[in-house]
């Protein structure tokens, strides 16, 4: 009997850390649903799909990602840049500045709340070409990135961003 109440217990703390966790998510999710041209939801395995040439030092790094939710955004939010209410509601709920800069035609700030618990990041990337804003549950070495980024040849990923976006099922025409 002593057992199946510490399991109830056990069960009923972890059940009521989900609404907290998934409530940090949603202002994120709220703002990019409502200006979204795509979404896109990894987790470790899907992450890894994507890394053709198999590189170890990819997959360790990203094996600590629990979900990253990536969307590129439509271009009334880059015109009206609406992006930086986004921001300010996850500075208002503790997370912090972790890289921010500007120049030119890109702008990119990237924030995170980190715990013992759970860290949690988002980010939006606006370049010329495009808008990105992206939500990161999960731990990842951020200072590996640029060492992985140098190494990259140019068929080592697959591009998730030039993926087929005709809508008609139709696939493209070789020629």
């Amino acid at each position: 009997m002593v057992k199946k109440s510490k399991l109830i217990l056990v069960f009923c703390l972890l059940a009521g850390m989900f609404p907290a966790l998934k409530a940090q998510e949603m202002p994120f999710k709220d703002y990019a649903d409502t200006h979204k041209d795509r979404k896109f939801c990894f987790y470790p395995s899907t992450l890894r799909m994507i890394n053709i040439a198999k590189d170890p030092d990819y997959n360790e790094l990203v094996n600590g990602i629990e979900k990253l939710l990536v969307y590129t955004l439509d271009s009334a939010a880059k015109a009206s840049q609406s992006y930086k209410s986004i921001i300010t509601s996850y500075k208002k709920i503790g997370f912090e500045e972790y890289a921010s800069m500007s120049g030119g035609e890109t702008n990119f700030f990237l924030y995170g709340k980190e715990n013992k618990d759970e860290n949690q990041f988002v980010g939006v990337m606006k370049t010329e070409d495009g808008m990105y804003a992206f939500y990161m549950r999960g731990q990842i070495g951020w200072q590996k990135i640029p060492a992985l980024m140098q190494s990259f040849q140019a068929d080592d990923m697959i591009n998730i961003f030039d993926l087929n976006k005709q809508k008609s099922g139709k696939r493209p025409q070789n020629k």
